[in-house]
């Protein structure tokens, strides 16, 4: 459904051909999938790579060129990002995020198909949730600081139902809260960044709205349906993302591989492409 032209260039790793276009899914929501396909391509995997909350891809730009060295990569904006399509009905909640993402899947991958599935935080749980109702299921999965719940304070869940008219005035408070008592700005700066990037990007009332709907989350009996090799990539320096909540979901799947890469700076570098690759080669 529809083409649009961007220069995804920057993105890529050299002589990557990209494409990207709104998907209409059977939820009602179009989603932006940007698709990097590279010169050869051989007999690697396809990546469907699902970013976290209301995250942006400059994010992730070291860690896409370098898995687009040898692989083909989807890269898939999730419901509450500012570029999918919704209207006034659409709800945020992980298993309607989790819904767009099967419909994809079973859409685009039929019987014999090989690929794998990667996310980051809200998109490495939206991966667990997904995995027992894909009817062709990925070679392997890699979650990212994946999530069991989403502890949002109280007054940032009363704020959002505001959202679309203190948004921005609010925002510096934002991320003076985030460096002064969710961050440790001298072990894991980039988390910082990353989240001043998804705070400038976000559109303010799906936001709110996402965070008011996360809140009352908690991951169920997913896991334990992975029948594939898995990893689990935890960050031990990361203040903002719950060490210990990776740690659970890695203990509770079979056959999965824990790495700690310590923080965000390594998570979203060029080094996490080639540790996916290493997985899933």
């Amino acid at each position: 459904m529809g083409r649009m032209y961007q220069d995804f260039s920057e993105y890529c790793y050299y002589g990557t051909e990209y494409a990207a276009e709104y998907i209409a899914l059977p939820t009602g929501v179009s989603l932006l999938i940007v698709t990097f396909t590279p010169q050869v391509t051989g007999n690697s995997k396809t990546i469907v790579f699902i970013p976290g909350l209301a995250s942006v891809m400059d994010n992730f730009k070291e860690t896409v060129v370098e898995l687009t060295r040898h692989h083909k990569v989807i890269y898939i904006e999730t419901r509450e990002k500012k570029s999918a399509r919704i209207n006034r009905n659409h709800r945020f909640t992980v298993d309607e995020i989790t819904a767009d993402i099967i419909h994809f899947a079973n859409q685009r991958f039929g019987t014999g198909a090989s690929y794998v599935m990667a996310g980051y935080s809200l998109g490495a749980t939206v991966i667990a949730e997904a995995y027992v109702r894909l009817k062709h299921k990925p070679d392997r999965i890699v979650l990212i600081e994946p999530n069991s719940t989403f502890k949002f304070p109280g007054w940032l869940a009363m704020l959002a139902r505001f959202s679309g008219i203190i948004y921005n005035p609010l925002k510096p408070f934002l991320k003076w809260y985030m460096r002064r008592f969710r961050i440790n700005l001298k072990e894991d700066y980039e988390m910082y960044l990353i989240n001043c990037r998804i705070l400038d990007a976000a559109e303010p009332v799906r936001l709110g709205r996402t965070v008011r709907a996360l809140r009352h989350y908690v991951m169920g009996e997913c896991l334990e349906a992975v029948s594939v090799p898995a990893m689990v990539v935890v960050a031990s320096k990361d203040m903002f993302h719950s060490h210990g909540e990776g740690s659970d979901i890695s203990e509770r799947i079979r056959n999965c591989r824990k790495l700690d890469m310590e923080d965000n700076k390594q998570t979203h570098s060029a080094e996490m492409g080639r540790v996916i690759c290493d997985f899933i080669s």
